[in-house]
Formats: C-alpha cells, sequence, structure tokens
C-alpha cells in the first residue's frame, strides 16, 4: 500500500529507507522550527529604546544643562537600573522557556526499512510513516491513511471540541491525540506545518503582551499631561516676559512625577 506524501511516494508497510530519510533532511532539514535571537548587546541596548527610557534621557539632559549634576546622576543610575532589571527578567523568562521547550521535545514512532522505530521528532521527514496513538502529541503535519484518532486541536485553532481524523484527513503538528489509533505519512515538517506558519507570522507580528499595553497607555496620557502643563507654562512665561530657562526646572518635576514606577 502506497500514499503520496508531498513529492514522495510513501510504502506504508516498509516506509522510508535509510537513504531516502538522508536525501529528504538535506532538502527539508530537520523538524523543528528555529528561533530567532538576536544578540544579547542589540537586546540591552532596546532596554533604552521607549516611552519611559525617553522620559528618563530627556530628564538627564534638562538636570545636566541646568547643572543640577546630584540629579543628573541619580536619573542616570535609575535609567541603567531599569535597563539592567528588565534584561535580567527577559533572559531568565527566555532561559525558564528554552528549559521547557526541551523537557516538552517528543519521540516519535516511524518505520523505516520495514521495522518500527522511536526516534527524536525532529528527525522525521516528509514521508515517514508513523504511527499515532491517545495521548501522542501529533509531532508533524500528517495525512491519515489507515486508522481514525480524535485529535484536540484547541491549541491551534481554539475549538473546544475534538476533531475526528479518518483516511485523508490531516492531522497537523502540536495537536493531541485525545483517543484512536491512526497510522499515516508525514506531509510536513519544521517551519512548513501549520503550527509553523503560525508561529512565524507571531513572530512576524511580535504581539505586546496586555500589561505592556496597560503601561504604554498610562504612559502616553502622563505625557499628554506633562506637555499640557509645559505647554501652558511656557505660554505664561512668553506673556509675562520671563526667561523659558525659569520653567525647566518645573519641567524636570514634571517630567520624573510622570515616570511610572
Amino acid at each position: 500500500m502506497h500514499s503520496n506524501s508531498g513529492d514522495i511516494a510513501t510504502d506504508l508497510e516498509n516506509g522510508l529507507s535509510l537513504e531516502e530519510v538522508r536525501q529528504s533532511t538535506i532538502k527539508h532539514g530537520y523538524n523543528e522550527i528555529p528561533e530567532k535571537r538576536e544578540s544579547l548587546t542589540i537586546l540591552f541596548a532596546k532596554k533604552f529604546w521607549g516611552i519611559t527610557p525617553w522620559m528618563l534621557e530627556i530628564t538627564m539632559v534638562l538636570t545636566w544643562f541646568l547643572g543640577k549634576h546630584l540629579e543628573f546622576y541619580l536619573v542616570s543610575g535609575l535609567l541603567v537600573f531599569n535597563a539592567i532589571l528588565g534584561f535580567i527578567q527577559e533572559q531568565r523568562a527566555n532561559s525558564a522557556l528554552e528549559l521547557l521547550r526541551q523537557k516538552l521535545s517528543i519521540g516519535a514512532r516511524v518505520k523505516r526499512g520495514g521495522e518500527w522505530l522511536v526516534i527524536p521528532a525532529r528527525e522525521l521527514v516528509p514521508g515517514d510513516v508513523i504511527r499515532l496513538r491517545a495521548g501522542h502529541l501529533v509531532p508533524a503535519d500528517v495525512k491519515v491513511a489507515t486508522g481514525s484518532a480524535e485529535v484536540d486541536q484547541s491549541s491551534l485553532t481554539g475549538e473546544s471540541l475534538t476533531m475526528e481524523k479518518m483516511a485523508n484527513d490531516v492531522a497537523f503538528a502540536g495537536t493531541m491525540i485525545k483517543r484512536g489509533e491512526a497510522t499515516g505519512s508525514v506531509t510536513s515538517t519544521g517551519v512548513r506545518t501549520y503550527l509553523g506558519r503560525t508561529i512565524e507570522l507571531v513572530q512576524l507580528a511580535k504581539p505586546k503582551l496586555h500589561m505592556e499595553e496597560v503601561t504604554s497607555r498610562v504612559v502616553r496620557w502622563l505625557l499628554i499631561m506633562v506637555g499640557s502643563l509645559l505647554a501652558i507654562g511656557f505660554a505664561l512665561t512668553a506673556l509675562k516676559g520671563m526667561r523659558v530657562i525659569e520653567v525647566l526646572p518645573l519641567a524636570v518635576i514634571l517630567l520624573v512625577s510622570a515616570i511610572p514606577v
């Protein structure tokens, strides 16, 4: 019995040969989704870019210009402390995610050269014949050939109900087999899977955390308030014929008071 998986005609009785696996690995790569990582220097530099760092940096310029060196050093220390703290917390979170990703690395039951083997899921290639059973996490996009299984796709689609996968249906990578047993052939691996394409879109979109959005909104409103008060201050200064430099201490006070703890 044969199944057409992409450009590979898979023999369901014997699976792929070692040579076919080698050629497919060269062509398609490993069954994994590479992480896009920036250098630590760039990640740290980004901690000095944003609404809150800008407010601190403007305050630093004003305090230096006014000759308030003690205040300048205090604000500079606050800026650096904020950057270091944010950087450390981000690295801790990344380390925890990496550890979790390693613990969640799964194996796959695959038929190669007529024998069933258990291999790391990252070594799967398009055309591999694999067995899916209840409790298994689907390691790649798999086209069902024989048997049937109920699949929980909530991690991908948000559906609360399981979906039954029968012959010619595709079970997507990252979903969970809740009931049944099926044999099928791998159609896509790595970034070419439905899960892989979804993750790539998320990485491109770079969505913000809800807390980041809330903080940004608060800081924007604070800046609007500070800008309005400073505009009134400069207008009164101009009307009374005073020097603009006399309003700068007020600008420093307003900027510092508007920086969220």
